[in-house]
């Protein structure tokens, strides 16, 4: 019996030794460092030249994508003076109020502005000199869009300049950057300032329109403000020519302390409403420039896209990871899929 016990002890050790040592369980732990380097080290060769065949034939389809040249250009907030809003005519009762009016609102639009079709379509029909059209044309004709009307080649083109304007806005600076995309670096720079000309004129009818609409308002409120002083300059008269001894009696003082100053609030509205109509009536005969420009576009000296060397190697690097995920994949789990693809065609045979 006792030999037995030792037995059955042997044979029980000889099998959890086994599990321990079988591939299960080194399944269970994923393969090592050295399992995954041997197969990419066996196909090296293979690797690196399917890579670089892969880099070269980026570098021709690079070669084949047109050129582009980028013009950039950098606008600066609007400063507190130069506001369009009728609260920025306001701003510093504003500040007393505690109402913080920044000066670089309307320069957070810039972006939404430039890309809109009332600026892009001026632009679009504007007339420039290429290399193609010496004599001048516009882009409509430059990008020469095979469409059926006048009016899907001008959403087309309009389309294609968002797709080649790139318009960003720093919070923290409140400064624009506007990048222009073209395939000659003279017209990419030309366009781009044209695009700046644009909205500077699409402000500064804003600027007028809000200002013809201040001076309307202040006229009708300086004439009613103007009847309502005339009579509380005739109550006060009145009351004084039939009150000759006020300061006898304390309640005719306090009755014309209020008519006093009701005159005096009424003449300060006044005061200030002319003057709010005066700095109207100037906003709009001003013709000064609104979008202040810090840096104008220049015809770029380099291209922009496509990056042939960059694209190239990332190509090559790309190749060489992918490659290598594949012989390393395929050195490790290789045999297990040719068993299990082995063991199901045999299935279905039998």
């Amino acid at each position: 019996m006792i030999v037995l016990k030792t037995d059955t002890t042997e044979n029980l050790m000889t099998t959890e030794q086994k599990k321990v040592d079988s591939p299960a369980s080194d399944d269970h732990e994923g393969p090592t460092l050295q399992e995954i380097l041997i197969p990419i080290w066996a196909n090296r060769k293979r690797i690196l030249l399917i890579s670089f065949v892969v880099a070269l034939v980026t570098l021709g389809i690079n070669f084949l994508l047109p050129v582009y040249y980028k013009s950039t250009a950098t606008l600066l907030p609007e400063t507190q003076k130069d506001k369009l809003s009728a609260l920025g005519q306001f701003a510093d009762i504003a500040n007393l109020a505690g109402v913080s009016v920044p000066g670089s609102e309307i320069a957070r639009l810039y972006p939404t502005i430039v890309n809109s079709e009332t600026i892009l379509r001026s632009v679009i029909f504007k007339k420039y000199k290429t290399e193609e059209f010496p004599d001048s044309t516009t882009l409509l004709d430059y990008f020469d869009f095979d469409e059926e009307t006048e009016q899907k080649k001008v959403s087309r083109a309009i389309n294609q300049m968002r797709d080649l304007l790139d318009a960003s806005y720093e919070a923290k600076t409140s400064i624009v950057h506007l990048n222009l995309e073209m395939q000659e670096p003279e017209l990419s720079a030309v366009v781009l300032n044209e695009i700046i000309a644009q909205l500077d004129e699409f402000m500064r009818k804003k600027r007028l329109a809000n200002a013809s609409e201040q001076v309307r308002w202040l006229s009708v409120r300086i004439g009613d403000v103007s009847e309502e002083l005339k009579e509380a300059e005739e109550d006060l008269r009145r009351f004084r020519e039939a009150n000759r001894q006020v300061s006898f009696s304390p309640q005719l003082s306090v009755q014309q302390e209020r008519l006093i100053r009701n005159v005096q609030v009424n003449s300060a509205i006044y005061v200030e409403l002319r003057k709010q109509m005066e700095l109207a009536r100037l906003e709009e005969v001003k013709n000064t420039t609104i979008v202040n420009v810090l840096d104008v576009a220049q015809p770029p000296v380099k291209k922009g896209r496509p990056k042939r060397a960059t694209n190239s190697v990332l190509a090559f690097l790309g190749s060489v990871v992918v490659l290598s995920m594949g012989a390393a994949a395929k050195g490790i789990y290789g045999e297990q899929i040719k068993r299990s693809i082995h063991a199901m065609q045999s299935s279905k045979r039998s």
